[in-house]
């Protein structure tokens, strides 16, 4: 009779250690690299700013004194807020990470470092991914979460000042579409045109990640870019490397997504230099501590930051809102 094996008491044998931890893709704080960041901004902060009026008058043998320099200012209020998070290492020695950690039991440092490195990594990130959505959709009146009740997004710093571009003709509807999209992109063009403000050379069109998808798909299905560049770079530099953007070459308007307009059905365009966004300090959106806490024998992680908005003339700025 041939002997066998008999493996009856055995579970399948399964990998759980072959492949490096994965985190879920997150999107970081992009709003940062596209308008100016005041840094050292822990209260509420004056923006000072300038208008000046220009009248021509009839040369001659006099001094007659007009025009009128007109000081304002806006308000950027910070809101202040702290992640802390903990973790339980023990809980981690009943699964694969166990052949991460180190024999024994006493514990004095952050292990298993490597999973540990990566989840923190992923906190930073998902961090930055909730700032840049409520750069725009934060309110402190009315937020629609809880993260984004702690400082006024662009959507409400903005309000009902901006230039409606979607006056005149048949007003746009319906949400942005493949059929509509590039009548979105001439409208805030033309709006700020009329108003006289095509002349800047850092003009950009926020969109959402939807909106944006749209106005490329009516481009390339429409059977031509209508003269558009587009995987452009940001502020005004033509990025072949870059992976999104999109110029329309001649109106010096670039089209930029952005997370905290996707879903929003609204759409805004003008200077980059028009928009603020005031911290304390760049480097705290990276400063996260972490520690191995011997009085509870859990792993932390804290942050703190600060983050508010403002625009210096919300009057210069053209918008779509649905």
């Amino acid at each position: 009779m041939a002997s066998a094996f008999n493996v009856a008491g055995l579970v399948n044998y399964i990998e759980e250690n072959a492949f490096p931890l994965m985190a879920a893709t997150v999107n970081s704080a992009k709003m940062m690299n596209l308008v100016e960041v005041i840094p050292n901004v822990k209260t509420p902060t004056k923006l000072p700013l300038l208008s000046q009026s220009v009248y021509f008058q009839a040369d001659g043998c006099s001094f007659d004194a007009s025009g009128t320099t007109v000081f304002t200012q806006r308000t950027l209020t910070p809101g202040k807020f702290k992640v802390n998070v903990e973790w339980c290492p023990k809980d981690l020695e009943t699964k694969f990470f166990a052949t991460k950690m180190r024999a024994g039991s006493h514990m004095e440092s952050v292990e298993p470092a490597e999973v540990f490195a990566k989840m923190t990594e992923n906190l930073l990130a998902q961090v930055g991914s909730e700032i840049d959505k409520y750069i725009w959709q934060g309110s402190v009146s009315a937020p629609s979460a809880n993260n984004g009740a702690f400082w006024d997004g662009f959507i409400t710093t903005i309000g009902n000042g901006y230039i409606n571009a979607n006056l005149g003709g048949t007003p746009l509807t319906t949400a942005f579409t493949a059929t509509n999209a590039q009548e979105m992109a001439f409208r805030l063009y033309n709006s700020l045109a009329t108003a006289g403000l095509t002349a800047k050379d850092d003009l950009i069109g926020f969109v959402g990640y939807d909106t944006y998808a749209v106005l490329v798909q009516a481009l390339v299905v429409g059977g031509s870019t209508y003269g558009t560049v587009l995987n452009a770079g940001v502020k005004g530099s033509v990025d072949t490397q870059s992976a999104e953007g999109l110029i329309f070459n001649g109106i010096n308007l670039k089209f930029i997504p952005v997370q905290g307009l996707t879903g929003t059905k609204k759409v805004y365009a003008g200077a980059a230099s028009q928009f603020f966004i005031g911290v304390d300090a760049e480097s705290d959106f990276s400063s996260l501590e972490v520690w191995y806490s011997k009085d509870d024998r859990k792993v932390k992680a804290a942050l703190e930051m600060k983050v508010g908005t403002q625009v210096a003339f919300p009057a210069e700025i053209a918008a779509i809102v649905l």
